[in-house]
């Protein structure tokens, strides 16, 4: 294409001025621009010869994926337009480089797993959320050196969850689906199925590659163990990451078990809150009275009661806290908190002559808020006993395992 300095881009909202190249691909070019207020962004223009439907098709899935992302490790695209000879372009953030850059400088071998965490929550967000990214490799994956941070970028092959598109690496020459180096065993076989664990077998390329600087081809590849000692427990985990049997590879999340399992804090387990429709840890509570506390909306007189609507109805473990509230505290004489009877989102208790209602209103605020309090420290405290009892039974399997091939291979000395 080659477009050149000072050609403008043009968006529904802004110009973009082209200050230089940054990179180029099978599907287009990519561009250093600029807005109207001397902003920098990318743009990634997609090549009009090499554009067949398909190809479109994906580029305006990636382009809905990416937009419509809120995760910190997946790029996230801006906005979109057509150039003036037809070309359909997406503007994204700029970033300094890519993990190849990276890798080349040097990363040392502290720093492989907290930057190898991030990969990893970028593939597992958009695993969560039914993309298959299919052509992840060093190039794919960029780097911004004012956060530190790593973001999965190029969806343009994905496979989406909304479309049947069957894949290979052996397509015709203008439409080749994957970097043949981190591409996985049944990419290279034509009508073979290529799901989420086609990324799994990509990153365990690119986590040895990490350490040793070397892709694993074959059988007697440079190992983990043979340049970092202290990181040798990845080489068996790397081995799973690249099966031939794609059906017995683990899942991103099994990947971080492992990690998680061997102490590596850096790493969490994520999962799609139905709350948020959002990819969050595992470790944020999934609890919507976490999220939004219980409160009074009004007060009313019904049969000698004060009913006291709530915003939205408290479970069981709510109620048994508000009825019976650890700790100090004070009540309304006669109508301390196990005196409210609750249904649906109302709470009520029997008000008499003599009672000040305002004041009862007032207790009832109080309650409402102690049980708030006490039932969210409750809930976090259940969360990290269940994540401590999870993270035991994984070092008590991988212990297992461990002894058990220890074992084999005395059996075979």
């Amino acid at each position: 294409m080659g477009y050149k300095k000072g050609e403008i881009l043009k968006t529904a909202f802004d110009s973009y001025i082209i200050q230089q190249q940054r990179g180029a691909g099978g599907s287009g070019e990519v561009y250093e621009v600029r807005d109207s207020e001397n902003v920098a962004y990318a743009a990634k223009i997609l090549d009009p010869g090499r554009t067949s439907a398909i190809r479109l098709k994906r580029f305006k899935n990636e382009i809905h994926f990416c937009a419509k992302n809120t995760h910190r490790n997946v790029v996230q695209v801006l906005a979109s337009g057509i150039t003036p000879t037809g070309a359909t372009f997406y503007l994204m953030p700029l970033y300094s480089g890519t993990l190849r850059d990276l890798m080349a400088k040097g990363i040392g071998p502290k720093s492989v797993l907290p930057y190898f965490g991030q990969i990893l929550d970028g593939v597992e967000a958009a695993h969560l959320q039914g993309v298959w990214h299919r052509d992840i490799k060093p190039e794919n994956i960029l780097f911004s050196d004012v956060n530190d941070t790593l973001v999965v970028a190029d969806f343009g092959i994905a496979r989406f969850e909304e479309e049947d598109l069957l894949t290979a690496v052996e397509t015709k020459d203008g439409d080749r689906l994957a970097n043949f180096l981190y591409s996985a065993p049944e990419q290279r076989i034509r009508g073979k199925t290529v799901d989420n664990s086609a990324d799994i077998y990509a990153l365990g390329l690119i986590l040895n590659e990490m350490y040793t600087g070397a892709v694993p081809q074959g059988t007697s590849f440079r190992r983990v163990s043979e340049v970092s000692a202290e990181y040798a427990y990845l080489d068996g985990l790397i081995e799973l990451m690249l099966r031939q049997d794609s059906s017995s590879r683990p899942s991103v999340a099994d990947v971080k078990r492992q990690l998680i399992a061997r102490g590596n804090e850096f790493v969490s387990v994520q999962r799609l809150d139905s709350l948020k429709s959002q990819v969050v840890p595992d470790t944020e509570v999934n609890d919507p009275i976490l999220r939004n506390p219980i409160s009074l909306v009004a007060t009313d007189f019904q049969n000698d009661s004060l009913v006291f609507e709530l915003s939205i109805a408290p479970n069981s473990n709510w109620i048994r806290f508000f009825h019976h509230p650890r700790g100090s505290w004070s009540s309304y004489p006669g109508s301390g908190p196990e005196s409210f009877h609750f249904a649906g989102n109302k709470a009520s208790v029997a008000f008499s002559l003599g009672m000040s209602a305002k004041q009862l209103e007032s207790y009832a605020k109080s309650y409402i808020e102690l049980a708030n309090c006490q039932y969210s420290d409750a809930v976090i405290a259940d969360n990290r006993k269940r994540q401590a009892a999870e993270r035991q039974e994984l070092q008590r399997q991988i212990a297992q395992a461990e002894r058990r091939q220890k074992i084999l291979d005395e059996l075979k000395s």
